[in-house]
């Protein structure tokens, strides 16, 4: 199989359904295009070996061990230049321009997997103890299946996702106050994120006392899609949790 037919083989298993097959052939591709980045091109051989290991057929330690076998042989002044990517390469210091210009190549070349990892590098920062968001999570499944279901005779119908997060909750009046954010999940994922801008008690009625927010949504969030069980240990009776309160 020529080498433009191995490439793009591993391309197509950065595409498929399953998720750590994907994960694998995302990251050779990443280290493919920074070898591409620096005008440099691995070989047919190792193309075939990065396949192998997405496949599951053999491990990365394996993969090292089969081009070390593979360039035994070598004369040493032809090895000397050669490092585990099986190309050509130069040694780049961790201030040089050339490391920013390697990653812009490689956003260009795979824009949704480095928009996936600044969400997640983001996500990390928001969640360190240095973050200054105060969040609350709030288990909004039964009123989020009545709206979908239409079903309005359901006392927990809202008309939106929006809603259904941001009302109403049994809030101790030290985090009310101080929260920044207010995220909807559902199933153990978030759903909904709110900036709360504004928050109130009710007043009246069968959720008197109970706690409102109003506030913008945002749905390019770091928080969107984030799985609860990263973060907490259990989401066993799960209907409000706090982080950084």
């Amino acid at each position: 199989m020529k080498y433009e037919e191995k490439y793009k083989e591993l391309v197509e298993l950065s595409h498929i359904d399953n998720p750590e097959i994907k994960e694998k052939a995302d990251s050779w591709l990443i280290s493919i295009g920074l070898q591409g980045a620096a005008e440099l091109k691995v070989s047919a051989f190792l193309l075939d070996l990065a396949i192998r290991n997405v496949k599951g057929e053999i491990t990365r330690d394996e993969v090292s061990l089969l081009l070390e076998a593979h360039y035994a042989n070598m004369p040493k002044t032809e090895r000397k230049h050669r490092h585990g990517l099986d190309g050509d390469y130069e040694i780049i210091p961790p201030d040089s321009p050339k490391i920013r210009e390697n990653e812009e190549y490689n956003r260009k070349l795979r824009p949704a997997l480095y928009a996936q990892l600044d969400k997640e590098r983001k996500r990390k920062e928001l969640l360190s103890a240095n973050s200054t968001d105060r969040l609350i999570f709030v288990n909004i499944k039964n009123s989020y299946e009545a709206m979908l279901n239409n079903d309005r005779r359901n006392s927990l119908f809202r008309t939106s996702l929006y809603d259904c997060t941001r009302m109403f909750w049994p809030i101790k009046d030290e985090k009310f106050d101080v929260a920044t954010h207010i995220l909807g999940c559902y199933k153990g994922k978030v759903i909904e994120v709110i900036d709360i801008q504004n928050r109130y008690v009710e007043p009246n009625g069968e959720y008197a006392g109970r706690k409102v927010f109003e506030g913008v949504e945002q749905p390019d969030s770091p928080y969107m899609d984030m799985d609860l069980h990263e973060i907490f240990d259990s989401l066993a009776n799960f209907r409000v949790k706090y982080w950084n309160i």
